[in-house]
């Protein structure tokens, strides 16, 4: 979503300078943006040999839709957590925040995640989740499991 957010945001710039406001956007009908029940994942996949317990990807997606709650209803301490180590190291809770809060601006707020398929190898992942909004969608992004939890790791 960091990458996305570098190349939204000058071209959001633009927008708020040509059109001064979003009030004529129509609002979409409220909804949850807790995880699905894991029936609802999508997973297209076929599992491999050593296909993961569905504990595990039930962790990553929460770890998900928490740091995509986050990153677009502008929480930059909560969303700054959910980094990884490496990316920490990329990117300051300053510069992080300028693009959450460009985020919010932009999206208004948390939207649920409508698609879910991730490909886990160790502490590795691959995830691919999207949005009513196909600007924010993301393909196999990367997530790292930094001392038993999930991390954003696309910096």
């Amino acid at each position: 979503m960091i990458r996305k957010a570098l190349i939204v945001m000058p071209l959001f710039v633009l927008s708020l300078a040509a059109c001064g406001s979003n009030a004529d956007k129509p609002e979409t009908s409220p909804s949850s943006t807790s995880p699905t029940p894991a029936a609802a994942v999508a997973s297209e996949a076929a599992p491999s040999p050593s296909a993961q317990a569905p504990s595990e990807e039930a962790e990553l997606r929460q770890a998900v839709v928490a740091y995509s709650d986050a990153f677009l209803d502008a929480k930059p301490t909560v969303g700054y957590e959910l980094f990884s180590a490496r990316c920490k190291e990329r990117v300051t809770l300053s510069e992080f925040t300028g693009m959450l809060t460009a985020a919010k601006q932009m999206y208004g707020k948390a939207m649920p995640i409508k698609t879910f398929e991730a490909q886990i190898s160790g502490d590795l992942a691959r995830v691919t989740y999207t949005y009513d909004v196909p600007a924010l969608n993301q393909n196999k992004e990367p997530w790292v499991r930094e001392d038993g939890r999930w991390k954003q790791d696309d910096c």
